[in-house]
């Protein structure tokens, strides 16, 4: 059977990322590639080997069977609605989008055309991660009575992310949306209850107006708890961090650090993921964030017509409880599920009407 044919809606670094993960991926091959600006999907399809570049999505939109949509988060909702009235599987990066409407409509725009939707959270594909739902699962540690997920690093890497058009939102938007994802997939999906979140802008105010740290208190519907940090504001590399606390043990994944292999390197080596200085460097970047196990996943689903593990669905829960810490931290106050606010053209507006 011949590979599904893949089309990127983007040419920045997420793009970048799935680029490397389809060479490991055999059900898809990526041959068409659109940027908002023509000489960086050229520039993009010559460095990749890609046979088609355009800064037109209707003419990329022939050429292929899968979009995935890694455009900046105001855009989500354009190119995966224009997608699927193409007919077109959709792979969305997170977040799913901007807003609860948008998100609404991208999954209502997928089931009326008939085509797979998947949410592009990787996190619940890493096998660190797997392995420690898989032990959770076992009963190893006991009931589950409280996790924490932290995702921090100093700040991102394209100037979009701090605009509230394009972004829609800070490292809500970007990070916390990996956290509460993860937490909510390692114990099963059960429903938010109540959401408690602190937001601020400590480090970047030069740059943007949206918060660059934040705590989220998640109160699932069978009494666990959890706490979701994300932030711009970490000096000193990344961290993502799972913490699992039960009854009769304790469980702690890290991604990034304790890998067994260290490196010290004077200039950097960007092909190993490692800055100037010491890393704890990889085997294989891409397989140990787990995108190629993540794409190969949704790839075959739209082939066998299933639901993705990481759907429209989650990506719409993903959104609501992002909507809930945004009011939780404008009011002061705890907020309970479910929340569906009409009229938030961008989830951040709530916390950002407070502070202007």
């Amino acid at each position: 059977m011949s590979p599904l044919r893949v089309g990127l809606i983007g040419a920045g670094g997420i793009s970048r990322t799935y680029m490397a993960a389809f060479r490991q991926v055999s059900e898809g091959a990526v041959v068409a590639v659109w940027s908002r600006q023509r000489e960086n999907a050229e520039r993009f399809a010559r460095e990749f080997g890609i046979g088609f570049a355009t800064d037109r999505v209707e003419e990329l939109l022939p050429k292929v069977d899968v979009v995935c949509v890694n455009s900046p988060n105001a855009c989500h909702a354009q190119h995966a609605i224009a997608a699927a009235s193409a007919g077109k599987h959709v792979i969305v990066e997170k977040p799913l989008a901007v807003s609860l409407e948008e998100g609404g409509a991208i999954i209502d725009a997928c089931a009326a055309a008939g085509v797979g939707l998947a949410y592009a959270e990787e996190l619940p594909f890493v096998p660190k991660f797997e392995r420690a739902r898989e032990i959770l699962e076992s009963g190893a540690i006991g009931e589950i009575l409280y996790a924490t997920q932290r995702e921090a690093h100093g700040g991102p890497y394209s100037p979009w992310f701090f605009t509230r058009e394009e972004a829609g939102g800070g490292v809500l938007m970007d990070m916390a949306c990996h956290a509460i994802e993860l937490v909510r997939w390692v114990l099963g999906k059960p429903p938010v209850a109540r959401v408690t979140a602190h937001l601020a802008n400590a480090l970047h105010r030069d740059k943007t107006e949206l918060e660059d740290h934040s705590v989220v208190h998640l109160e699932f519907a069978d009494g666990v708890t959890a706490t979701c940090e994300a932030s711009w504001v970490l000096q000193g590399g990344m961290q993502s961090r799972l913490e699992l606390w039960g009854t009769e043990g304790y469980l702690e994944a890290d991604l990034l650090h304790g890998t067994g292999l260290e490196l010290y390197t004077r200039r950097g080596s960007p092909q190993h993921m490692a800055p100037p200085g010491w890393t704890m460097t990889y085997t294989d970047w891409v397989v140990e964030n787990g995108y190629p196990q993540e794409l190969s996943h949704f790839l075959r689903c739209f082939r066998e017509g299933a639901l993705p593990r990481e759907s429209g669905a989650d990506g719409l829960a993903v959104l609501e409880i992002l909507l809930a810490a945004y009011e939780s931290a404008a009011s002061g106050r705890t907020v309970a599920l479910p929340h569906r606010p009409e009229g938030i053209e961008r989830a951040v507006d709530p916390w950002l009407r407070t502070r202007r």
